[in-house]
């Protein structure tokens, strides 16, 4: 056991080497590590100014009961209100019209913006009727402790229903969806990829004469799976941390520890799915088949992707959705987003990671013994009746 480990050290050493070495990997974890560093960043830079609007009033100085009024809903709405004074109506409203201000008060009537898409007309309008009301609660004979407890009434507490728990929680959960395809695509073309490569260049032959093929297969599996992994950590492992110990980037804390179960199954799809890219490599003869091979696999990769992203969302608990998160071959890229939508029980996301590991075992099995046949094929494409079942005899 410790020669063989020792020999698949070596191939995974000597490609981990050769792929940290290369300008490709050094551009894109540079380009991941950019992007993570700027989902956490910018919006901190973009949120720290207010959002403030103009109100235009008749006078220099608007009345001390409407401006208060008027500060108080801002606070609570998180805005800041500034006063533009004008003479009269006429021009209050022409001050609305050139876009000087974002609502207009003369009077009894309030000047809005035909542009909509601002809430701020309907806080001056609140303001000014609560006004209004307190005012004539007064004249009734109501002390100023009973227009308070008036006032202090609140409205129904609101809740949200829909199909998720939260909004926020249920979007990195589609993130995390397309992250995990993209990586295990890329990962698993990369495998392919060395793979043909070694056997068109005749390096596995090399290889073989000191080390088994399934050494040489795992070696290679294990140098493209570690470097991907690394970037993997690059590009979420300030996400995760941002989101469980700050609000830097506005999603709940429990997305952080959706984004740490992304990287676990990033390992179980990339398991399953790698033996299987690593044996599609082994099969071609020239490194321009290598696209057309590994189609099938990256076919079911996005069908699992769409599947998730179109079923789950309509209906994440229904049966398609229950059993595509539960396939092995699905699992890894729609129980995420289920997962994310917080309405999965534990033991469906514990079942789903067992079957997965389990027919990633089987697969690594199978694709060993496709791999080690397929690369005693040269000189021509290698057929998938001559490397799947028992062995021809003579």
């Amino acid at each position: 056991m410790g020669s063989w480990w020792r020999g698949t050290r070596l191939v995974a050493g000597r490609g981990i080497t050769e792929n940290v070495r290369s300008k490709t990997f050094k551009v894109v974890t540079a380009v991941l590590l950019l992007i993570s560093t700027a989902a956490v960043v910018v919006p901190q830079l973009l949120g720290q100014d207010a959002t403030s609007y103009t109100l235009a009033t008749i006078g220099r100085v608007p009345p001390a009961e409407l401006t208060a009024a008027v500060d108080d809903a801002a606070r609570a709405a998180e805005v800041d209100v500034d006063y533009l004074a004008r003479d009269d109506a006429s021009a209050v409203r022409r001050a609305v019209e050139d876009g000087e201000a974002d609502a207009g008060l003369a009077g009894d009537v309030l000047y809005t913006p035909q542009r909509g898409g601002s809430a701020f007309p309907v806080l001056v309008s609140q303001s000014v009727v609560a006004l209004e009301a307190s005012q004539r609660l007064a004249e009734a004979g109501l002390s100023p402790e009973q227009v308070a407890g008036l006032q202090a009434i609140g409205p129904p507490e609101q809740v949200v229903v829909g199909g998720v728990e939260d909004a926020g929680r249920a979007d990195t959960g589609y993130l995390v969806g397309i992250v995990l395809y993209l990586a295990v695509v890329f990962a698993g073309s990369a495998i392919a990829t060395a793979v043909a490569m070694e056997k068109s260049t005749h390096i596995s032959e090399v290889l073989l004469a000191v080390l088994r093929p399934v050494q040489v297969m795992v070696g290679t599996v294990l140098a493209v799976g570690t470097v991907t992994l690394g970037q993997l950590l690059i590009l979420t492992t300030p996400l995760a941390v941002a989101v469980q110990f700050t609000d830097a980037i506005g999603l709940p804390a429990t997305a952080g520890g959706d984004i740490a179960l992304a990287v676990v199954w990033f390992l179980l799809g990339f398991l399953l799915y790698a033996f299987l890219f690593a044996a599609a490599g082994a099969l071609v003869n020239k490194m321009n088949e290598v696209s057309a091979t590994i189609t099938p696999i990256t076919l079911i990769l996005l069908a699992g992707y769409l599947f998730g992203i179109f079923v789950t969302t309509s209906d994440s608990e229904g049966l398609p959705s229950v059993a595509a998160s539960l396939f092995p071959f699905t699992a890894p890229l729609v129980m995420p987003i289920r997962w994310a939508g917080g309405q999965v029980p534990v033991y469906q996301l514990a079942l789903a990671m067992l079957l997965t590991a389990t027919t990633a075992a089987l697969l690594a099995a199978v694709a060993a013994t496709v791999y080690r046949r397929a690369l005693l094929i040269t000189g021509r494409r290698a057929k998938l009746r001559e490397v799947v079942g028992p062995p021809a005899t003579a």
